[in-house]
């Protein structure tokens, strides 16, 4: 009895799983792209997908026990609604994001430290999910070290035919903030102002400043510091400079720290590298 029991039930558990339709989804809907949802049913029957976009509407029948269904979307609302009917019944009722399908952007940049004005040489290469190279609109932009978009360097670029990657330059004003500083890259979603992290790729360098004369010109060369004791009845003390306790780093002069002496500095000249 109990084994009749266990049998019967394994049965209508079996019926009631295999006859529910199998329904594949891609985990979002590609934009400006054609979609396709299967359905795998057990048997051949009437299948209804309607989807519902920003406006644009599909409805589409078909019949079998294996279906596909493609359609194109192209509004710029960030999701989709779905509702999938097999055989009369609802199966399915859901809403899916729609995003570009840009999988990861590389960023490639020509050193990591800059200064004002100076220009930031850019290559940036973007690719799909399927790894082929993604030719949507791109928004390439600079972001400064306090996290504001310098719009004198917005751009929408895209990879044309000809070209494997866009190469670009971006200015740095000559009025700016120092520190980390980012060249920001996105999709341009036209009529959305909504921000996808995962979405937005960067590529981090600094802008630093740099030693100056006191006329303006930045100096030309290393800067080497001589320490050396001074007695209080010096009487020379105007080529004297006190450095308060600390760290003084720069390109290729050797660090000094905890200085805290009356030190007498003398600049070598057009050595080939810069005071940061």
């Amino acid at each position: 009895m109990r084994l009749s029991t266990v049998i019967l039930i394994t049965y209508f558990v079996c019926e009631v799983l295999t006859s529910c339709p199998v329904i594949v989804l891609p985990p979002f809907l590609k934009l400006n792209e054609q979609n396709v949802i299967t359905i795998v049913n057990e048997k051949s029957v009437k299948s209804v997908v309607q989807v519902d976009h920003g406006g644009e509407k599909t409805n589409k029948e078909i019949q079998g026990d294996v279906q596909m269904i493609s359609f194109h979307t192209s509004s710029s609302q960030p999701t989709a609604h779905i509702m999938i009917k097999v055989d009369g019944k609802i199966e399915l009722n859901t809403n899916i994001p729609v995003r570009p399908d840009l999988f990861n952007v590389h960023i490639h940049i020509d050193k990591t430290i800059y200064r004002k004005s100076e220009t930031v040489n850019v290559r940036i290469l973007p690719l799909t999910h399927s790894g082929s190279i993604y030719r949507g609109d791109l928004s390439i932009c600079l972001v400064n070290g306090k996290g504001f978009v310098e719009s004198s360097t917005l751009r929408t670029r895209k990879v044309d035919e000809s070209n494997s990657m866009i190469i670009e330059q971006l200015e740095i004003p000559s009025h700016t903030f120092f520190g980390d500083w980012v060249v920001k890259v996105q999709p341009v979603e036209i009529g959305s102002k909504r921000t996808d992290d995962l979405l937005t790729f960067g590529k981090v360098f600094q802008v630093q400043d740099y030693g100056e004369y006191f006329h303006g010109k930045p100096v030309n060369g290393s800067v080497h510091v001589y320490c050396r004791e001074v007695g209080s009845s010096s009487q020379d003390r105007s080529h004297l400079t006190h450095i308060k306790s600390g760290e003084f780093l720069s390109g290729n002069v050797r660090r000094m720290t905890r200085l805290d002496a009356q030190c007498s500095c003398h600049r070598n000249k057009e050595l080939g590298s810069q005071m940061s």
